[in-house]
Protein backbone atom coordinates (compact mmCIF):
# COMPACT_ATOMS: atom_id res chain seq x y z
CA UNK A 1 0.00 0.00 0.00
CA UNK A 2 1.69 3.28 -0.94
CA UNK A 3 0.75 6.39 0.99
CA UNK A 4 1.25 10.45 0.42
CA UNK A 5 3.01 12.20 3.50
CA UNK A 6 3.77 16.33 3.41
CA UNK A 7 6.64 16.73 4.44
CA UNK A 8 9.53 19.28 4.47
CA UNK A 9 12.89 18.29 2.90
CA UNK A 10 16.38 19.73 1.75
CA UNK A 11 16.90 17.28 -0.77
CA UNK A 12 17.78 18.58 -4.20
CA UNK A 13 15.72 16.03 -5.78
CA UNK A 14 12.44 17.52 -4.39
CA UNK A 15 12.86 20.68 -5.70
CA UNK A 16 13.26 19.77 -9.49
CA UNK A 17 11.58 16.83 -10.93
CA UNK A 18 10.87 15.36 -14.09
CA UNK A 19 7.66 15.92 -15.43
CA UNK A 20 4.90 13.06 -15.42
CA UNK A 21 3.77 11.47 -18.44
CA UNK A 22 0.67 13.31 -18.41
CA UNK A 23 2.52 16.67 -17.97
CA UNK A 24 4.57 15.77 -20.67
CA UNK A 25 1.87 15.06 -22.51
CA UNK A 26 0.26 18.42 -22.04
CA UNK A 27 3.63 20.18 -22.05
CA UNK A 28 3.59 19.12 -26.04
CA UNK A 29 0.18 20.44 -26.78
CA UNK A 30 0.34 23.45 -25.00
CA UNK A 31 -0.31 26.11 -27.10
CA UNK A 32 -3.49 28.06 -28.66
CA UNK A 33 -6.46 27.97 -26.29
CA UNK A 34 -6.07 24.46 -24.79
CA UNK A 35 -5.32 23.26 -21.27
CA UNK A 36 -6.99 26.27 -19.95
CA UNK A 37 -9.04 25.93 -16.51
CA UNK A 38 -10.18 29.48 -15.72
CA UNK A 39 -12.30 30.56 -12.62
CA UNK A 40 -14.33 33.55 -11.46
CA UNK A 41 -14.94 34.50 -7.92
CA UNK A 42 -16.98 37.65 -7.74
CA UNK A 43 -16.08 40.19 -4.72
CA UNK A 44 -18.32 40.76 -2.07
CA UNK A 45 -18.82 44.36 -0.81
CA UNK A 46 -17.26 44.17 2.30
CA UNK A 47 -13.47 42.48 0.28
CA UNK A 48 -10.98 44.96 -0.36
CA UNK A 49 -9.07 43.74 -3.05
CA UNK A 50 -5.88 44.02 -0.22
CA UNK A 51 -7.34 41.59 1.81
CA UNK A 52 -7.79 39.05 -1.45
CA UNK A 53 -4.34 40.08 -2.32
CA UNK A 54 -2.95 38.83 1.04
CA UNK A 55 -4.70 35.75 0.85
CA UNK A 56 -4.26 34.52 -2.35
CA UNK A 57 -0.35 35.27 -1.45
CA UNK A 58 -0.15 33.21 1.41
CA UNK A 59 -1.95 30.36 -0.14
CA UNK A 60 0.27 30.08 -3.25
CA UNK A 61 2.98 30.09 -0.98
CA UNK A 62 1.69 27.31 0.80
CA UNK A 63 1.68 24.99 -2.33
CA UNK A 64 5.03 24.66 -3.76
CA UNK A 65 3.47 22.97 -7.01
CA UNK A 66 1.93 26.48 -7.76
CA UNK A 67 5.50 27.85 -7.29
CA UNK A 68 6.96 25.88 -10.21
CA UNK A 69 8.61 26.98 -13.67
CA UNK A 70 9.50 24.98 -16.48
CA UNK A 71 12.92 24.39 -18.19
CA UNK A 72 14.66 22.25 -20.41
CA UNK A 73 17.80 20.74 -18.64
CA UNK A 74 20.29 20.25 -21.83
CA UNK A 75 22.10 17.37 -19.44
CA UNK A 76 18.96 15.28 -19.22
CA UNK A 77 17.67 16.20 -22.17
CA UNK A 78 14.43 16.42 -20.58
CA UNK A 79 11.87 19.41 -19.67
CA UNK A 80 12.10 20.09 -15.77
CA UNK A 81 9.60 21.55 -13.09
CA UNK A 82 11.48 23.51 -10.44
CA UNK A 83 10.89 25.91 -7.53
CA UNK A 84 11.13 29.31 -7.93
CA UNK A 85 9.97 31.20 -4.64
CA UNK A 86 7.50 33.92 -4.95
CA UNK A 87 8.60 37.05 -4.88
CA UNK A 88 8.37 39.18 -1.08
CA UNK A 89 4.87 40.40 -0.59
CA UNK A 90 6.06 44.18 -1.18
CA UNK A 91 6.97 42.74 -4.97
CA UNK A 92 3.07 41.15 -5.16
CA UNK A 93 0.97 42.86 -7.45
CA UNK A 94 -2.20 42.26 -8.69
CA UNK A 95 -3.49 43.95 -11.96
CA UNK A 96 -6.77 45.69 -11.65
CA UNK A 97 -8.59 45.37 -15.16
CA UNK A 98 -11.73 47.61 -16.09
CA UNK A 99 -13.19 45.70 -19.16
CA UNK A 100 -15.78 46.61 -21.14
CA UNK A 101 -17.98 42.96 -21.38
CA UNK A 102 -18.99 40.41 -19.36
CA UNK A 103 -16.34 38.88 -16.80
CA UNK A 104 -16.54 35.30 -18.92
CA UNK A 105 -16.90 37.25 -22.67
CA UNK A 106 -13.74 38.64 -21.58
CA UNK A 107 -12.05 35.61 -20.50
CA UNK A 108 -12.90 33.37 -23.66
CA UNK A 109 -11.88 35.98 -26.06
CA UNK A 110 -9.35 38.26 -24.41
CA UNK A 111 -6.97 35.99 -22.95
CA UNK A 112 -5.35 32.29 -23.93
CA UNK A 113 -3.87 30.23 -22.26
CA UNK A 114 -0.90 30.58 -19.81
CA UNK A 115 2.40 30.14 -21.93
CA UNK A 116 4.02 27.72 -19.68
CA UNK A 117 7.47 28.34 -20.49
CA UNK A 118 7.34 32.45 -19.36
CA UNK A 119 6.79 32.02 -15.52
CA UNK A 120 4.27 30.60 -13.20
CA UNK A 121 1.48 28.15 -14.47
CA UNK A 122 -1.27 30.52 -13.69
CA UNK A 123 -2.58 34.33 -14.10
CA UNK A 124 -4.27 36.07 -11.59
CA UNK A 125 -6.17 39.47 -12.55
CA UNK A 126 -8.90 41.79 -10.45
CA UNK A 127 -11.67 42.10 -13.38
CA UNK A 128 -14.22 44.99 -12.79
CA UNK A 129 -17.42 44.99 -14.37
CA UNK A 130 -20.82 47.27 -14.24
CA UNK A 131 -20.37 48.41 -10.72
CA UNK A 132 -19.01 44.64 -9.68
CA UNK A 133 -15.62 43.28 -9.03
CA UNK A 134 -14.09 39.67 -9.89
CA UNK A 135 -11.16 37.88 -9.43
CA UNK A 136 -9.85 35.96 -12.64
CA UNK A 137 -7.71 32.94 -11.77
CA UNK A 138 -6.31 30.81 -14.53
CA UNK A 139 -4.39 27.61 -13.98
CA UNK A 140 -2.95 25.32 -16.63
CA UNK A 141 -3.93 22.10 -16.56
CA UNK A 142 -0.35 20.69 -15.85
CA UNK A 143 -0.54 22.42 -12.38
CA UNK A 144 -3.72 21.60 -10.89
CA UNK A 145 -6.51 18.55 -11.32
CA UNK A 146 -9.96 19.21 -10.00
CA UNK A 147 -8.76 18.10 -6.74
CA UNK A 148 -6.05 20.52 -7.25
CA UNK A 149 -8.36 23.34 -7.43
CA UNK A 150 -10.66 22.11 -4.56
CA UNK A 151 -7.50 22.18 -2.36
CA UNK A 152 -6.49 25.95 -3.60
CA UNK A 153 -9.83 27.13 -2.83
CA UNK A 154 -10.14 25.31 0.83
CA UNK A 155 -6.71 27.18 1.51
CA UNK A 156 -7.34 30.60 -0.15
CA UNK A 157 -10.74 30.85 2.11
CA UNK A 158 -9.07 29.67 4.85
CA UNK A 159 -6.56 32.68 4.41
CA UNK A 160 -9.25 35.15 4.39
CA UNK A 161 -10.76 33.70 7.28
CA UNK A 162 -7.71 33.89 9.46
CA UNK A 163 -4.57 34.26 7.82
CA UNK A 164 -4.26 30.38 7.59
CA UNK A 165 -0.22 29.81 5.66
CA UNK A 166 1.09 25.87 5.05
CA UNK A 167 4.58 25.19 5.13
CA UNK A 168 5.35 25.17 0.94
CA UNK A 169 6.49 21.85 0.93
CA UNK A 170 8.31 20.06 -2.24
CA UNK A 171 8.21 18.31 -5.55
CA UNK A 172 7.70 15.11 -3.47
CA UNK A 173 4.70 13.72 -4.96
CA UNK A 174 5.52 14.51 -8.34
CA UNK A 175 8.63 12.54 -8.34
CA UNK A 176 6.96 9.51 -6.39
CA UNK A 177 4.44 9.59 -8.79
CA UNK A 178 7.08 9.29 -12.05
CA UNK A 179 8.70 6.47 -9.63
CA UNK A 180 5.52 4.48 -9.73
CA UNK A 181 5.34 5.31 -13.57
CA UNK A 182 8.68 3.70 -14.36
CA UNK A 183 8.23 0.49 -12.08
CA UNK A 184 4.94 -0.55 -13.02
CA UNK A 185 4.71 -3.14 -15.42
CA UNK A 186 3.84 -1.40 -18.86
CA UNK A 187 7.10 1.20 -18.16
CA UNK A 188 9.90 -1.09 -17.99
CA UNK A 189 11.72 1.64 -20.14
CA UNK A 190 12.89 4.72 -17.52
CA UNK A 191 13.27 7.20 -20.11
CA UNK A 192 10.08 8.43 -21.66
CA UNK A 193 9.38 10.08 -25.24
CA UNK A 194 11.63 12.87 -25.20
CA UNK A 195 10.25 16.36 -25.22
CA UNK A 196 11.50 18.08 -28.32
CA UNK A 197 14.11 21.01 -27.76
CA UNK A 198 13.34 23.97 -28.46
CA UNK A 199 9.53 23.01 -27.47
CA UNK A 200 7.60 22.38 -30.76
CA UNK A 201 3.83 22.98 -29.22
CA UNK A 202 1.39 20.73 -31.17
CA UNK A 203 -1.79 23.13 -32.45
CA UNK A 204 -4.33 21.04 -31.32
CA UNK A 205 -7.64 20.73 -33.14
CA UNK A 206 -10.34 22.78 -32.84
CA UNK A 207 -13.40 21.34 -30.96
CA UNK A 208 -17.14 21.66 -30.48
CA UNK A 209 -18.74 21.15 -27.16
CA UNK A 210 -22.27 19.17 -26.60
CA UNK A 211 -23.71 18.57 -23.23
CA UNK A 212 -26.47 16.45 -22.10
CA UNK A 213 -28.27 16.15 -18.51
CA UNK A 214 -29.22 13.46 -16.99
CA UNK A 215 -32.44 13.13 -15.77
CA UNK A 216 -33.12 12.60 -11.97
CA UNK A 217 -34.55 9.61 -12.91
CA UNK A 218 -31.21 8.40 -15.13
CA UNK A 219 -29.56 9.33 -11.54
CA UNK A 220 -31.73 7.01 -9.92
CA UNK A 221 -30.91 4.22 -12.02
CA UNK A 222 -26.87 4.69 -11.00
CA UNK A 223 -27.19 5.33 -7.54
CA UNK A 224 -29.20 1.55 -7.60
CA UNK A 225 -27.13 0.05 -8.99
CA UNK A 226 -23.78 1.54 -7.07
CA UNK A 227 -25.86 0.35 -3.81
CA UNK A 228 -26.80 -3.17 -5.40
CA UNK A 229 -23.22 -4.28 -6.83
CA UNK A 230 -21.81 -2.17 -4.48
CA UNK A 231 -19.34 -0.32 -6.80
CA UNK A 232 -17.99 3.59 -7.04
CA UNK A 233 -19.90 6.01 -9.28
CA UNK A 234 -17.04 6.72 -11.65
CA UNK A 235 -17.48 2.35 -12.34
CA UNK A 236 -20.80 2.79 -13.59
CA UNK A 237 -20.19 5.74 -15.36
CA UNK A 238 -17.63 4.13 -17.58
CA UNK A 239 -19.77 0.86 -17.68
CA UNK A 240 -22.18 3.35 -19.34
CA UNK A 241 -19.81 5.37 -21.54
CA UNK A 242 -18.39 2.15 -22.97
CA UNK A 243 -22.17 1.25 -23.56
CA UNK A 244 -23.08 4.19 -26.01
CA UNK A 245 -19.83 3.47 -27.40
CA UNK A 246 -20.13 -0.19 -27.80
CA UNK A 247 -23.09 0.29 -30.28
CA UNK A 248 -20.54 1.93 -33.65
CA UNK A 249 -16.89 1.18 -31.74
CA UNK A 250 -17.00 -2.44 -30.19
CA UNK A 251 -13.28 -3.91 -29.89
CA UNK A 252 -11.44 -0.10 -30.25
CA UNK A 253 -9.34 0.74 -27.69
CA UNK A 254 -9.95 4.57 -25.84
CA UNK A 255 -8.20 6.36 -23.35
CA UNK A 256 -9.30 6.32 -19.77
CA UNK A 257 -7.84 9.62 -17.90
CA UNK A 258 -7.16 8.68 -13.93
CA UNK A 259 -5.85 10.03 -11.12
CA UNK A 260 -3.07 8.91 -8.64
CA UNK A 261 -4.21 10.73 -5.76
CA UNK A 262 -6.84 7.39 -5.08
CA UNK A 263 -3.64 5.37 -4.97
CA UNK A 264 -1.67 7.94 -2.83
CA UNK A 265 -4.47 8.62 -1.02
CA UNK A 266 -3.54 12.70 -0.83
CA UNK A 267 -6.52 14.80 -1.41
CA UNK A 268 -4.72 17.82 0.44
CA UNK A 269 -2.35 18.75 -2.12
CA UNK A 270 -2.65 21.27 -5.61
CA UNK A 271 -1.17 19.70 -8.13
CA UNK A 272 -2.18 17.85 -11.12
CA UNK A 273 -2.07 14.09 -10.87
CA UNK A 274 -3.70 12.04 -13.67
CA UNK A 275 -2.33 9.59 -15.93
CA UNK A 276 -4.51 7.53 -18.89
CA UNK A 277 -5.20 4.03 -19.08
CA UNK A 278 -5.72 2.18 -22.04
CA UNK A 279 -9.06 0.24 -22.44
CA UNK A 280 -11.60 -1.60 -24.94
CA UNK A 281 -15.02 -0.60 -25.95
CA UNK A 282 -17.11 -3.85 -25.03
CA UNK A 283 -19.42 -5.57 -26.59
CA UNK A 284 -23.65 -4.85 -25.35
CA UNK A 285 -25.01 -7.06 -23.57
CA UNK A 286 -21.86 -7.51 -20.90
CA UNK A 287 -23.20 -5.12 -18.41
CA UNK A 288 -22.47 -7.02 -14.98
CA UNK A 289 -19.89 -9.06 -15.96
CA UNK A 290 -18.23 -5.50 -17.08
CA UNK A 291 -19.03 -3.85 -14.25
CA UNK A 292 -17.16 -6.48 -11.94
CA UNK A 293 -14.04 -6.33 -13.80
CA UNK A 294 -14.29 -2.45 -13.97
CA UNK A 295 -14.50 -2.35 -10.18
CA UNK A 296 -11.96 -4.74 -9.73
CA UNK A 297 -9.69 -2.39 -11.50
CA UNK A 298 -10.36 0.14 -9.92
CA UNK A 299 -9.53 -1.58 -6.33
CA UNK A 300 -6.08 -2.85 -7.63
CA UNK A 301 -5.14 0.71 -8.79
CA UNK A 302 -6.30 1.87 -5.41
CA UNK A 303 -4.17 -0.70 -3.74
CA UNK A 304 -1.03 0.15 -6.06
CA UNK A 305 -1.35 -2.09 -8.83
CA UNK A 306 -0.80 -0.59 -12.00
CA UNK A 307 -1.02 -3.27 -14.57
CA UNK A 308 -3.44 -1.15 -16.64
CA UNK A 309 -1.49 2.18 -16.92
CA UNK A 310 -1.14 2.97 -20.99
CA UNK A 311 2.06 4.06 -22.50
CA UNK A 312 0.17 5.74 -25.12
CA UNK A 313 -1.20 9.23 -25.24
CA UNK A 314 -2.83 9.38 -28.62
CA UNK A 315 -6.22 7.81 -28.36
CA UNK A 316 -8.45 9.26 -30.35
CA UNK A 317 -11.41 8.68 -27.96
CA UNK A 318 -10.96 9.31 -24.40
CA UNK A 319 -13.07 9.47 -21.16
CA UNK A 320 -12.75 11.22 -17.74
CA UNK A 321 -14.52 11.15 -15.11
CA UNK A 322 -14.94 14.35 -13.08
CA UNK A 323 -16.28 15.53 -9.77
CA UNK A 324 -17.23 19.59 -9.35
CA UNK A 325 -15.61 20.32 -5.97
CA UNK A 326 -15.94 23.44 -5.96
CA UNK A 327 -18.30 26.01 -3.70
CA UNK A 328 -17.16 29.66 -4.18
CA UNK A 329 -14.88 29.32 -7.41
CA UNK A 330 -17.01 29.25 -10.84
CA UNK A 331 -15.09 27.59 -13.69
CA UNK A 332 -15.52 29.49 -17.26
CA UNK A 333 -15.12 26.88 -20.13
CA UNK A 334 -12.43 28.68 -22.55
CA UNK A 335 -11.02 25.70 -24.39
CA UNK A 336 -11.35 26.60 -27.86
CA UNK A 337 -8.70 23.66 -29.27
CA UNK A 338 -8.59 19.76 -27.69
CA UNK A 339 -6.04 16.97 -28.15
CA UNK A 340 -8.85 14.52 -29.10
CA UNK A 341 -10.28 13.83 -31.43
CA UNK A 342 -13.41 12.99 -29.17
CA UNK A 343 -13.52 13.68 -25.42
CA UNK A 344 -15.89 12.46 -23.22
CA UNK A 345 -16.27 14.15 -20.05
CA UNK A 346 -18.81 13.32 -17.30
CA UNK A 347 -19.24 15.77 -14.67
CA UNK A 348 -21.01 15.66 -11.39
CA UNK A 349 -21.51 18.03 -8.85
CA UNK A 350 -24.50 19.46 -6.23
CA UNK A 351 -26.53 20.52 -9.74
CA UNK A 352 -26.36 17.05 -11.39
CA UNK A 353 -24.44 15.18 -13.55
CA UNK A 354 -23.96 16.19 -16.84
CA UNK A 355 -22.29 14.47 -20.01
CA UNK A 356 -20.23 16.68 -22.30
CA UNK A 357 -18.83 15.84 -25.87
CA UNK A 358 -16.27 17.85 -27.06
CA UNK A 359 -15.21 16.90 -30.62
CA UNK A 360 -13.35 17.83 -33.42
CA UNK A 361 -15.50 18.81 -36.38
CA UNK A 362 -12.87 17.80 -38.57
CA UNK A 363 -13.40 14.15 -37.55
CA UNK A 364 -17.11 14.12 -36.02
CA UNK A 365 -20.42 15.46 -37.59
CA UNK A 366 -23.41 16.86 -34.93
CA UNK A 367 -25.62 13.61 -36.44
CA UNK A 368 -23.06 11.46 -34.64
CA UNK A 369 -23.00 13.47 -32.08
CA UNK A 370 -26.79 13.24 -31.40
CA UNK A 371 -26.38 9.70 -32.16
CA UNK A 372 -24.59 9.01 -28.91
CA UNK A 373 -27.36 10.88 -27.08
CA UNK A 374 -29.99 8.10 -28.77
CA UNK A 375 -27.51 5.41 -27.37
CA UNK A 376 -26.82 7.10 -24.14
CA UNK A 377 -30.57 7.10 -23.60
CA UNK A 378 -31.09 4.01 -24.70
CA UNK A 379 -28.52 2.39 -22.06
CA UNK A 380 -30.19 3.98 -19.71
CA UNK A 381 -33.14 2.21 -20.18
CA UNK A 382 -31.59 -1.29 -20.61
CA UNK A 383 -30.11 -0.81 -17.52
CA UNK A 384 -33.05 0.46 -15.95
CA UNK A 385 -34.99 -2.76 -17.68
CA UNK A 386 -32.18 -5.24 -16.63
CA UNK A 387 -32.26 -3.72 -12.63
CA UNK A 388 -35.93 -4.14 -11.95
CA UNK A 389 -35.51 -7.67 -13.78
CA UNK A 390 -32.73 -8.73 -11.36
CA UNK A 391 -34.46 -7.26 -8.34
CA UNK A 392 -37.79 -8.95 -9.28
CA UNK A 393 -35.94 -12.42 -9.48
Amino acid sequence: MLFYSRYQSNDPEDFATELTRMQSSILRSSGRSIYRKPYLYELPATMSYSQLSMALYRTISSHAMLQVQFKYERKLQRYEQYIVQLPSLNDWDIPIVDIGMQPEMYIITEETSVPLLEGYPWRIKFLEYDDKRYMYLEFHSICVDHYGVKCFEDTLFRALRSGYQLPSGNLSSYRLVRNMEIISSNFRQKRQDPVQFPLIQEPGMRIITASYELSSDQMMVIEQIKKRYNVEASVVYQLIVEQMLGYDSEGELYGMIDNWRSTLRNFDEVGCFYYMNGEVVQGLGVMRSRLMTLQLQHQKRKEGEFTTISKRSDYSIVYSYEEVLCQRLVEVPADQYGPYELFIRIRCGQAGTTVKFEYSPEHYCREQIKQYYIHLYNVMNTLRQQLLTNCAS
